[in-house]
């Protein structure tokens, strides 16, 4: 195998292993939309059930693992099939005395992608953690809030009966599920109850030199905070939007009616 063969093996080791975490993670999102949990898990308290299976750690560990391992296997890569080139270019140096390059340098240039990629994978752990901390801050006031409305016990019910599943067609969005109360996200995690809802629109992001996305803006009444939900496609946007509003209509009418009674 010559240098550029070794030199190719951790890019492939790197596209290889978030490949499969991302895999896993959509494997992961799958169970957890379709309720496939254990009966000590159905039988937790609302707010110990959301917390158990909307807390990033749960939906991006695979991602952990993977930046971790290619960190550990390109620093071994680097260290050791490093020196031994580096030891080859002495050497050719030492036969070739005129060359003018020194045998750092030159296992420098040959390591540059491996030595990008681990400084790149190490700064992306960092501000996995740092997104880690912020994201299940977000999610515990988001639970806090629902709490304090007294929605969890019953979006925990709608999420638990629902089996309305939707592709939003994006790589760094979870399928969604649509109850007949509450929308839920698991990566980003969100629960949005229909009835706070007091604006939702289709809006556009154009992305420079690429296909354009669309995202569902929600805005919320009260303190709970407004929500945007990405989709591929607008029509899909659409449509999530149109059930929405007819499940807000039918929501307000039985609650007038219920107070008529």
């Amino acid at each position: 195998m010559g240098d550029l063969d070794y030199m190719m093996l951790m890019p492939f080791l790197f596209f290889f292993l978030f490949f499969m975490a991302y895999l896993f993670r959509k494997r992961k999102v799958e169970k957890i939309l379709f309720s496939e949990f254990d009966e000590s898990e159905k039988d937790l308290e609302a707010r110990d059930f959301f917390n158990r299976i909307l807390k990033i750690e749960r939906s991006a560990k695979a991602f952990y693992y993977a930046e971790v391992i290619f960190l550990i296997i390109d620093t071994f890569f680097i260290l050791f099939r490093g020196y031994k080139t580096y030891l080859k270019e002495v050497e050719f140096v030492k036969e070739f005395p005129s060359f003018s390059i020194s045998p750092l340098s030159s296992t420098l240039t040959k390591f540059m992608i491996p030595i990008f990629l681990w400084v790149f994978v190490f700064f992306l752990i960092i501000f996995a953690m740092i997104m880690k901390k912020k994201e299940n801050k977000r999610i515990t006031e988001m639970l806090d809030n629902l709490e304090k409305a007294k929605f969890l016990k019953f979006a925990k019910e709608d999420f638990l009966k629902s089996d309305r599943i939707l592709e939003t067609g994006m790589v760094v969005m979870s399928e969604i599920k649509l109850g007949d109360r509450y929308l839920f996200s698991v990566y980003p995690a969100y629960i949005v109850p229909y009835t706070l809802i007091k604006g939702i629109k289709v809006e556009k992001f154009s992305r420079p030199r690429g296909k354009s996305i669309y995202y569902l803006d929600i805005s919320l009444k009260r303190f709970f905070q407004d929500t945007k939900i990405y989709f591929a496609k607008k029509d899909v946007a659409e449509k999530v939007r149109e059930f929405i509003l007819e499940r807000n209509k039918d929501l307000y009418e039985k609650e007038n009616t219920e107070w008529d009674i």
